[in-house]
């Protein structure tokens, strides 16, 4: 009889036979859990369809919520092996929005957003089979308004850790509109009635002082008076409204004599020759697209925090692409920023800076951060020469 080899190694799992069965049997389970997950979400699935096209929801929008479900759920059901899709164990919900908060800041935004809205449906249709204790549990996770740990102020200035080199940025998506829709968003949005409202004032000319500067300051910043967030918070370093509106008539000379709308003759500053004809309409969307890129330029590529550029501008064209996608982020993480601005301030200077392009039009800032799709076309023209963005939409393939 052959000697057993003296190297032959005991089993780290003991009986290899036993240890191969149990793996098999634990296999198996899985996979029949997995599968029972699967089949509950295809059926449920068709009627979450149904509750988003009720709320007028795009196609696009739709499949990116039936796509940010799929991610939950792949996570989820590692942490709750034994899944039921109508019944989500609230410390399971906190665990995957941590993890995913973690690896990216602004990817929890969207992922809360879309679980929302699917527990929103399993409430209204009565498919809920938890306890009302549990529900109230998860929702209140999904629509925080508290800043979590990791969205703190540092996470909200930063990309995807400390140099946002792994960042993945979220596509733009742009619809097909047309030209009328174009002009009439240019005619409502408050870049363009503050521009108009400038170039009135300005009329034949108004005098400059020895230092250069308009010598009625503040009624000329009073003018300035449009604005799409009128919850606006001012910052800690220009905390009274004067400042801030010095601050809003310096940037808006800047840009309308960047863009050659004003000019300075014989110490006056003067409208231009190339100001906008208010009754051309070709004119009214060149301008105003001029004017939005001078703006997303400034804002994003050419401003800083702390002299930390490339992190900033990251984090700022993170949160605008985001904002710019078929599915924007929640905006309460930022609307309670500026309600608390004591309560972090890193954070508080990460909104309010935000909320600055809500008050020129740039974003809406409600119930979600949304770029107004008339805008978008401009916000990716902009920033994907310098961030990997990808522009998807009816809009952008009829740009190709």
């Amino acid at each position: 009889m052959a000697k057993k080899s003296k190297n032959t190694k005991k089993s780290r799992f003991g009986n290899p036979a036993k240890a191969a069965a149990d793996a098999a049997a634990k296999t198996e389970a899985r996979s029949a859990a997995d599968a029972r997950l699967d089949r509950a979400m295809t059926a449920l699935s068709s009627g979450f369809v149904d509750w988003l096209e009720a709320q007028s929801r795009p196609d696009t929008s739709i499949d990116v919520s039936l796509a940010i479900l799929d991610d939950f759920f792949d996570m989820y059901r590692i942490i709750e092996p034994h899944a039921d899709p109508t019944n989500l164990v609230p410390e399971a919900v906190y665990e995957v929005m941590d993890v995913t908060a973690d690896a990216n800041p602004l990817g929890v935004l969207t992922l809360r957003s879309g679980v929302n809205d699917y527990v929103s449906y399993l409430a209204q249709a009565s498919l809920w089979t938890g306890t009302p204790e549990d529900l109230a549990a998860v929702r209140a996770e999904l629509v925080r308004t508290d800043a979590p740990e990791t969205l703190d102020g540092a996470h909200l200035t930063d990309a995807d850790g400390p140099d946002g080199g792994d960042f993945e940025f979220a596509d733009i998506f742009i619809p097909e509109l047309s030209p009328e829709d174009l002009v009439a968003a240019a005619q409502h949005s408050p870049l363009w009635l503050n521009t108009l409202a400038l170039l009135d004032w300005v009329g034949d000319g108004r005098e400059l002082g020895p230092d250069g500067k308009i010598t009625d300051q503040e009624q000329a910043a009073a003018v300035i008076s449009h604005s799409g967030f009128k919850r606006f918070t001012n910052a800690q370093n220009n905390n009274t409204a004067g400042q801030h509106g010095a601050d809003r008539l310096a940037f808006y000379w800047e840009m309308l004599a960047a863009n050659s709308i004003i000019t300075v003759a014989d110490n006056k500053i003067c409208v231009a020759d190339g100001a906008p004809q208010q009754d051309d309409t070709d004119d009214i969307a060149h301008t105003m697209s001029n004017l939005l890129g001078y703006y997303v330029f400034s804002v994003i590529l050419a401003d800083a925090v702390d002299d930390d550029l490339e992190d900033w501008q990251n984090a700022m064209a993170g949160w605008l692409s985001s904002a710019a996608s078929a599915t924007p982020p929640a905006a309460a993480v930022l609307l309670h920023a500026l309600e608390e601005p004591e309560e972090d301030p890193a954070a508080y200077y990460t909104a309010e800076y935000i909320a600055r392009w809500a008050e020129e039009g740039l974003v809406t800032l409600d119930e979600h951060l949304l770029v107004p799709p008339a805008w978008r076309a401009d916000v990716y023209d902009i920033l994907h020469d310098d961030f990997p963005i990808q522009a998807v939409g009816p809009g952008a393939e009829a740009g190709q």
